[in-house]
């Protein structure tokens, strides 16, 4: 039987190469090899939180695919955590893709740290092959998702949208905003070369939380008046949620993106956002191969120019620092690539 590399995460912080059977191609099933990657911040938790911790504190259900029954959670299981993936088809037993085509490659449960992955065809989905870089093709898997989302978004014209955190995700609902019409996009991040990237994506202004408290800084960019929509954009521990209610003006309306841990999820500001009148919309799931190739057509025919993000790449013998650098956000890391061609 073959064998293909995988990474699994073998303890807190620690991710390692490791050769695992490849699957064999079932019927109506494709095969694709993979090229690019991207971390995400959905794959810090599996990476960066101590689940045998979590496990020994009763917090046995920060996700259903680890298994918290035995002496030991680790290694999780293989695969985990990446999910932003391009390539090429190597094999296909779908009348839908041909041998060479080049293709995002949407893995079930985030379980696609391998070199090749074997998929039902409505799984794989065509790419552009240019005239922009693959690395930013790729940003078409992220830009669906919010492709996805803005299905729900209220009505732009004219509106003051606040986007609390600038990360990746963040830094394209900045330019997405601009494209439907938002009269003033501000950035709100902790980190300062962020918010400068930010301004390049389509943030009229910027505010950074270290030099003091947000609703602070947000209520004197707008004279007191708040905003009218605010996207939380960072999810996970850092209850993001919380600010973004603090934020929006009264019967305004919360977009909720970023994944909330769910550890924290009993600790959600309803009762805040009762007595402010408040509509909350959540986006999760997207799947749709419609969002995803429309966000890829979007990138490769330049309507939104996303290369600010692509910060750093490393190969994917180096899967254990390029975790490093994009959990810890060094060296200005924003979107770091994981190269199987380098």
């Amino acid at each position: 039987m073959p064998t293909v590399r995988a990474v699994s995460i073998t303890g807190p912080r620690r991710a390692e190469i490791i050769e695992v059977e490849m699957p064999e191609l079932g019927e109506g099933e494709v095969r694709v090899r993979i090229q690019k990657t991207c971390l995400c911040g959905s794959d810090i938790p599996f990476f960066a939180y101590d689940q045998q911790r979590l496990a020994e504190e009763g917090n046995r259900n920060f996700s259903e695919h680890i298994d918290y029954s035995g002496k030991s959670v680790y290694p999780l299981p293989t695969g985990l955590s990446l999910h932003e993936c391009v390539g090429i088809v190597a094999e296909s037993r779908s009348d839908r893709h041909r041998e060479g085509d080049f293709v995002l490659a949407l893995p079930f449960h985030q379980y696609g740290f391998f070199e090749y992955l074997t998929l039902p065809a409505d799984r794989v989905f065509p790419f552009p092959t240019g005239p922009v870089s693959k690395e930013e093709i790729l940003l078409g898997q992220p830009l669906g998702t919010l492709l996805f989302g803005f299905r729900m978004m209220p009505d732009l014209a004219g509106k003051t949208v606040a986007v609390v955190g600038q990360g990746p995700i963040g830094l394209m609902f900045n330019a997405l905003l601009k494209r439907h019409g938002a009269e003033n996009v501000i950035g709100i991040d902790r980190l300062q070369n962020r918010l400068d990237v930010g301004k390049k994506l389509g943030a009229d202004a910027s505010m950074c939380i270290e030099d003091g408290t947000a609703l602070e800084g947000l209520s004197e960019l707008t004279n007191g008046d708040l905003a009218d929509i605010v996207v939380e954009a960072v999810g996970h521990g850092e209850l993001a949620i919380d600010t973004s209610i603090d934020l929006v003006r009264k019967e305004g309306t919360v977009f909720a993106f970023g994944v909330v841990d769910t550890e924290f999820v009993d600790r959600y500001p309803l009762g805040k956002a009762f007595y402010k009148n408040l509509t909350i919309k959540h986006t999760v799931g997207a799947k749709d191969e419609g969002d995803f190739v429309a966000a890829a057509k979007l990138i490769a025919d330049g309507e939104v120019d996303l290369k600010p993000l692509l910060t750093h790449s490393l190969p994917f013998e180096e899967a254990q620092r390029a975790y490093e650098l994009f959990v810890d956000r060094e060296d200005g890391a924003i979107k770091v690539v994981i190269d199987f061609e380098a």
